[in-house]
């Protein structure tokens, strides 16, 4: 796994990417753009930490009220909301539980992923171990990876 390989298939298709975060606050921009050369595809990215402001982003009401922040449906909502704010080719969201105690009742370290490739979404549910870090770490690899992997 490697922002190189990612850059690598984005530049080759002529694609561009941006995100939404949550439970990475951040961490997936910095990933990205710790090295030289990702303004060639990387718009930029929201970090959408408090239910506010993932309400601004267009996440509805309601998907919060029934469903939670940590759900499929938020990071669904998240990932559409931030491609069609970027005007992007592929965007990521994630959203869940780094810890240290239980949210919306809903165990540490459960996380949903949303990417969206042009107009097709697909969202990850995982349960990750480890302390608060080692789960945003684990988000952002495993995001990276289904990214490449939906590239290819």
């Amino acid at each position: 796994m490697s922002e190189y390989k990612l850059k690598e298939l984005l530049n080759q298709k002529h694609y561009t990417l941006c995100s939404a975060e949550s439970l990475t606050g951040g961490g997936f921009s910095y990933f990205i753009t710790r090295h030289p050369g990702a303004s060639t595809y990387f718009k930029g990215g929201m970090v959408t930490y408090a239910n506010e402001i993932k309400l601004r982003l267009g996440v509805t009401a309601n998907t919060l009220d029934k469903y939670g922040a940590v759900s499929e449906q938020c990071a669904k909502e998240m990932v559409e909301r931030v491609q069609e704010f970027f005007k992007t080719d592929v965007a990521i969201s994630f959203t869940g539980n780094a810890g240290p105690d239980a949210m919306e009742n809903k165990p540490v370290g459960l996380v949903y992923i949303g990417i969206r490739i042009k107009d097709k979404t697909y969202v990850y549910k995982n349960i990750f171990d480890g302390d608060r870090e080692l789960i945003r770490s684990q988000c952002i690899f495993f995001g990276v990876n289904q990214i490449q992997e939906l590239l290819k």
